[in-house]
């Protein structure tokens, strides 16, 4: 059974073989190597006339000016012409001619005169091999009688240096089928799919390519049967025609297609190898003869497509991914649990272990529903098993294997409009990331080395460009599970020479980041696909390896596996870039979408966010992603357009960033690049509905200032971000309050700031390092740009003016009815308003540095109501502080009434209401209250003349007036004095009164002696002599006036 299902398999690839050229042919000719350790030297510019002298010869030629040739071309042509058919092929180097290593574009022939082109590209270091093969003619075409043709052929050989623009894709040749198909119209879709299965399915297998190796001896000879005849023409086109569902089959499933082959596709299948059979020269017959010795044509018919290409070693290495489910158990679960219970869920499930033994993977599982080859399941079936399988006490998580696909002065440097955009082409000037400033900062300086993971389909390090930039030894293949990161796809080529290939060496191109080192990790295969498992395992040995950057051009959907890949890497310090994705979508593909990397979508040559590229939420920032040119693993320098090219931009230049300053951490990286980019956002002004977005059943998100959702922060500026790090820019926050942009650069730095047209102030940094530049002051949410310059570093980072809080209420002193000026303390150097009852401002000073102020007002009558706040730069004010003015005048002295020894009411006036109080000797005598006329009458115990009272009066602020002082009058007359016996005889008065009283003796009324008694009150008065019976008056009369009741004496 083995054996005729390998007759089979062969019969099946042996048509394919004929319908198709194939990518990477690596059959070896017969005789090929017989001379090529000594191939001719030959020389640009010069027809070389050569013979072979017979059939079934090789002839081996060699190139070896590259190096110099590279400085002004960027291919050479080279041509052969021949009566005969010949074959002529290409090779880049001598391992590879050996090895018949080269691509389809650079396999040709001549037939009839007919000259053979082939444009090979500078794009290795050489010697490049030529080999002109010569296998004799068909000689069943010769028509009876003719003379049999010679065994010696001629044919012409030469080589010009050329240079061409950068090609739209893979170079294509001629073949039966092109010649075949391409008159029709209908065949255009047709070719293209064969093409397709050319790169993705034959080209990927080592048996493929020997087989493939024949068809190319073949074609010549093919394509001169057909060329002349239509009918023979339409016949191979009706037979593709009938293939078209089985190529569709291949190319849409591949290894995993269910398609069995029809009796109407052996039909076709064995017309076509019979054309092929009865085209070529006897030699090339046997070749092919030999093969069909083992092949049985007729009995294909109900093969399956899948089984054959598996089982003969010609599907490619992918890994299945639509009856698979990786399933995470819980921690302390064993594998043995869930065996069990899978089988319940799924009788032809199969478990096996990461092929990635890897602690981040421990208790990671592939569970395998069925065989792929015998059993297909459907999208529902798998989402309930994976729901089954999750909802199982043992299981943390379930999700099924995903697919993720690839998002697609040197001689080209001119063609690279992302490095300098001249503007051509429909194109912006200056619309790229600054490359020629950027060289002329980083010129001098030896910067060291970093290591940037390129994670897709593989690098090819063969080409001049590259052989000195990828670590080879670094390198990993996880579809094929081996050290050989080659690229058989060119996604990955093309991605690495965006970030790294050679510069100033004339070949091709020039990278952006000549301190880069590529690690090439392969997870895609031919086709562009990976699943889940590659790319998880592919995040982690990069990490594991010391990459600084992870580039990540591919996506598709979420997976808490590669996640868990993502924060591990993350967590190690690595800086992840990721392209957006190519949908148009308003949604990023995942991994953009994940919080560990830097996600990026594509601009064209305009600086407009190019149609295809993903945008929205989590967007950090775009770059140039349409009509890049790069290299291709088959030497050209080819446009691609996808986020895939734009993300490699930015991943080069936060390589260049970590390469100045190997401390940055990756959100450190982030921030730059984000704060130094250009803004790009299309402003519409033709319509007044914005339909670029759209927001399913979610309100529309409130956008930071500065952020576009299409374009993100803007389109990457790589000097700006260069120049960042080089001048240690630090820019701090800045409120709508402030009026000074404060930061710290590099000292001797010039900085600048303006709001994106004019220049709002600018100022040098100090010797610490240090600087303050003052500006007008800005409103919330206004962008600005802090430009900082010195020698050929220029960075312009973008900040956002942040709405400030409020100042904080005053502290204000109290107010009295006295004062001329409000203080107290507030914020240092706010303004401080005074305003009345109303809220209307009354009276406006400043606080000082240390937030003391002092605003003068006019005096305010007491219980007035004040309100102070306090206001910054931008206006803001702060709560108003509402004071009352207090009463800090005191009444006036009272007015006091006379108070006499006998007074028992002191009576007064003074301010209504107020409160009056008497004391003696500093006590407190009596009080009373004014009434609202200000009148008092306060009742005090009689008090001794001389007595000093001091009568005050308080408001009811509690002020008290300055003291009235009052002395007690004596009112009190002395007592009659007491008169001692008066005669005739004698001359004098005497007794006893009030001390110090003065005494009068009156007679008749009229004064007739006075005298003062002494201090006890004694006195002795002089008189004349009285007549007996003569009646005296004595009075006494105290100081105060008071005079006494007279004692009546009659002299005796």
């Amino acid at each position: 059974m083995k054996t005729k299902t390998g007759k089979k398999i062969t019969a099946l690839f042996l048509v394919f073989m004929l319908l198709c050229s194939v990518l990477q042919p690596f059959g070896a000719y017969a005789n090929a190597l017989g001379s090529i350790d000594t191939a001719t030297p030959i020389t640009k510019g010069q027809e070389y006339q050569l013979t072979f002298e017979e059939e079934e010869q090789v002839h081996w030629y060699k190139i070896d000016s590259i190096e110099e040739d590279a400085k002004d071309d960027s291919h050479y042509q080279i041509q052969l012409t021949s009566e005969n058919e010949m074959n002529i092929s290409v090779y880049p180097s001598l391992d590879r001619a050996k090895s018949d290593d080269t691509y389809s574009s650079y396999k040709s022939y001549s037939m009839l005169g007919e000259t053979g082109k082939i444009n090979f590209p500078l794009a290795w270091t050489g010697p490049y091999y030529i080999k002109v093969e010569y296998y004799g003619s068909d000689e069943e075409w010769e028509e009876e009688g003719e003379e049999e043709s010679p065994t010696t052929a001629d044919y012409t050989l030469s080589f010009e240096g050329i240079k061409l623009p950068p090609s739209t894709g893979m170079e294509e040749e001629d073949c039966p089928v092109e010649l075949s198909a391409s008159q029709k119209e209908s065949g255009k879709e047709l070719l293209k799919s064969l093409r397709t299965i050319r790169d993705q399915v034959f080209s990927q297998t080592e048996q493929g390519k020997e087989f493939t190796s024949l068809y190319y001896k073949a074609a010549p000879f093919i394509v001169s049967k057909i060329a002349f005849d239509q009918k023979l023409k339409d016949q191979v086109y009706q037979d593709l025609v009938t293939l078209t569902p089985l190529f569709k089959e291949l190319l849409d499933n591949g290894a995993n297609s269910t398609y069995k082959i029809t009796k109407k596709d052996q039909d076709a299948i064995l017309r076509l190898y019979e054309l092929g059979a009865d085209s070529v020269p006897h030699s090339l017959r046997a070749e092919m003869e030999k093969i069909n010795q083992q092949v049985n044509l007729q009995k294909i018919e109900g093969l399956r497509l899948a089984t054959v290409l598996d089982k003969a070693g010609m599907a490619p290495d992918t890994a299945s991914t639509s009856n698979k489910v990786i399933v995470k158990l819980k921690e302390g679960k064993s594998v043995s649990a869930l065996e069990a219970k899978a089988e319940d869920v799924n009788d032809e499930a199969t478990i096996s272990p990461f092929e990635d033994q890897d602690p981040l993977f421990e208790d990671m599982y592939i569970v395998e529903l069925g065989d792929e080859q015998e059993v297909s399941i459907s999208s529902q079936e798998l989402d309930m098993t994976v729901d089954q399988l999750e909802n199982l006490p043992e299981v943390e998580y379930a999700e099924p294997v995903q697919e993720y696909v690839a998002l697609s002065a040197d001689i080209h440097y001119s063609d690279q409009w992302s490095l300098e955009n001249e503007g051509g082409n429909l194109g912006e000037a200056g619309a790229d990331i600054k490359y020629a400033p950027l060289q002329e900062l980083v010129k001098e300086k030896n910067l060291p080395n970093t290591l940037i993971a390129v994670i897709d389909t593989g690098v090819d390090s063969r080409l001049a460009d590259l052989e000195n930039q990828v670590r080879t030894d670094l390198g990993y293949n996880f579809i094929g599970r081996n050290t050989n990161a080659l690229d058989d796809n060119g996604h990955g080529t093309h991605v690495a020479g965006i970030i790294a290939a050679e510069s100033n060496n004339h070949y091709s191109m020039t990278g952006i980041n000549h301190a880069a080192e590529i690690i090439p990790i392969k997870v895609l295969d031919g086709g562009g696909s990976g699943d889940t498992e590659s790319i998880a395992s592919g995040i982690k040995y990069a990490a594991d390896q010391g990459a600084d950057v992870i580039n990540l051009s591919l996506g598709g959907s979420y997976s808490r596996v590669i996640e868990a890949s993502l924060k591990y890497a993350s967590e190690k310090g690595v800086t992840i870039v990721a392209a957006s994705g190519n949908e148009y979508s308003p949604y990023l593909s995942y991994p953009a979408s994940s919080r560990y990397v830097i996600s990026v979508g594509a601009t064209n040559r305009s600086d407009i966010v190019s149609d295809y590229s993903n945008y929205g939420k989590g967007l950090d920032l775009v770059a140039p992603g349409t009509d890049i040119p790069s290299l291709l693993p088959n030497g050209n320098v080819t446009y691609f357009d996808g986020t895939s090219m734009a993300a490699p931009h930015v991943a080069a230049v936060a390589g260049l960033l970590l390469s100045q300053n190997a401390k940055l951490s990756s959100e450190d990286i982030q921030k730059i690049l984000t704060e130094t980019t250009d803004y790009i956002a299309f402003e519409e002004l033709d319509n007044e509905e914005d339909y670029y977005f759209y927001y399913d059943d979610e309100e529309e998100p409130v956008l930071l200032p500065g952020y576009d959702e299409a374009s993100g922060w803007g389109r990457l500026n790589a000097h700006s971000a260069v120049s960042a790090v080089d001048l240690n820019v630090k820019v701090n926050r800045l409120l709508d309050n402030q009026n000074v942009v404060t930061g710290s650069a590099k000292k001797g730095t010039t900085i600048e700031v303006t709001n994106g047209s004019e220049t709002l102030g600018s100022g040098p940094v100090d010797a610490n390092g240090k600087f303050k530049v003052k500006i007008p002051v800005q409103p919330a949410n206004q962008v600005l740009y802090v430009k900082a310059s010195q020698g050929a570093a220029k960075a312009s980072i973008r900040i956002a003016v942040e709405e400030g809080k409020k100042p904080k209420a005053p502290k204000v002193n109290t107010v009295s009815n006295k004062d001329t000026h409000v203080t107290g303390t507030t914020e240092p150097n706010l303004t401080v308003n005074v305003k009345d009852k109303n809220k209307k401002v009354i009276a406006t000073g400043k606080a000082d540095k240390n937030g003391a102020f002092k605003v003068k007002i006019n005096k305010q009558k007491e219980n007035t109501t004040l309100y102070v706040t306090a206001m910054d730069l931008g206006n803001k004010e702060s709560k108003a502080v509402k004071i009352k003015v207090i009463d800090k005048i005191p009444p006036k002295a009272p007015k006091v009434n006379s108070i006499s020894d006998r007074t028992t009411t002191v009576k007064g006036e003074t301010e209504p209401n107020a409160t009056v109080t008497i004391k003696k000797n500093g006590k407190k005598l009596a009080s009373g209250k004014a009434d609202k006329n200000g009148k008092f009458s306060i009742k005090i115990s009689k008090q001794k003349a001389g007595t000093k009272l001091s009568i005050t009066a308080k408001d009811k602020a509690g002020n008290v007036s300055k003291a009235t002082t009052k002395t007690v009058k004596d009112k009190t007359p002395p007592k009659k004095p007491t008169v001692n016996k008066v005669t005739s005889r004698d001359t004098k008065v005497t007794g006893k009164t009030e001390a110090n009283a003065t005494v009068t003796i009156k007679r008749d009324g009229k004064t007739l002696a006075s005298g003062k008694a002494d201090k006890n009150g004694k006195f002795s008065i002089k008189i004349s002599k009285q007549k007996k019976g003569t009646k005296l008056s004595v009075t006494a009369k105290d100081k105060a006036g008071n005079t006494s009741k007279a004692t009546k004496v009659t002299v005796q």
